[in-house]
């Protein structure tokens, strides 16, 4: 059943120069199983037409792609296959449907005052203040930051992976992305920990607190009324 559709393939490829032929039949081992042939996705995996070099690069580099299983989301855990075979991915899906932005080219060396800033404007509430990560709710998650290369950071921030916002250059400019991306990528304890109270630590640890003001309100309330019952309560008859 096979042998029809391996021919076809060879023949296909023997029409391609040694470099995209290459390409495509890495494209073919690793993804189109999944993202179809045409690189428009189906049931288990989504389109690939017009996403851009980032957004190829992000997940694969990153190792949650290719995927062991579709449904399943895992985190950072450093890339699957060669980089060679990262490139000739990104080569042949860019050539076959261009479009999407392309991979940042940021360098340590970013102010890191600037991108703190930025850090605490656009990322800490779901990263939390030291890029440790957090639940959201509803089985969504912002992962961990620590293990992201600057390039890696960059590209997350253009292409917005999973429940991320993306952020355009007109939302963030290139010098603006190179100071929060290098930020990222100097996060430690000493950098990024503030001292309590927290200018935001995260959606769970914010959540807690609130659930503690909360009850400690409800705790005010309940003993009030009970004092107000006892002082206005009747003394009992003298006989």
């Amino acid at each position: 059943m096979l042998l029809p559709f391996a021919l076809s393939a060879l023949l296909a490829n023997a029409a391609l120069s040694p470099a995209a032929a290459a390409e495509k039949l890495a494209y073919q081992t690793r993804c189109a199983s999944c993202h179809g042939e045409d690189l428009r996705g189906g049931v288990n995996a989504p389109s690939l037409r017009g996403v851009g070099a980032a957004d190829l690069d992000f997940w694969m580099v990153t190792g949650r792609m290719p995927a062991a299983l579709p449904w399943l989301e895992v985190g950072h855990r450093g890339p699957q296959i060669g980089q060679r075979e990262i490139e000739s991915i990104e080569a042949y899906v860019t050539s076959i449907a261009p479009g999407g932005p392309p991979i940042p080219e940021v360098a340590t060396g970013g102010n890191i005052v600037h991108g703190r800033e930025l850090f605490a404007q656009n990322c800490e509430h779901c990263h939390g203040v030291d890029g440790t990560g957090a639940s959201l709710g509803d089985g969504v998650w912002a992962p961990a930051l620590q293990a992201a290369s600057i390039t890696q950071v960059a590209e997350a921030i253009r292409v917005g992976p999973g429940d991320m916002p993306k952020f355009a250059p007109s939302q963030l400019d290139d010098p603006a992305l190179g100071d929060l991306a290098t930020y990222v990528s100097s996060l430690d304890t000493d950098a990024a920990t503030a001292a309590f109270p927290l200018r935001s630590s995260g959606p769970v640890p914010e959540g807690l607190y609130g659930w503690l003001g909360i009850g400690a309100l409800c705790l005010c309330a309940y003993a009030y009324s009970k004092r107000r019952k006892s002082s206005g309560a009747t003394p009992p008859k003298e006989e």
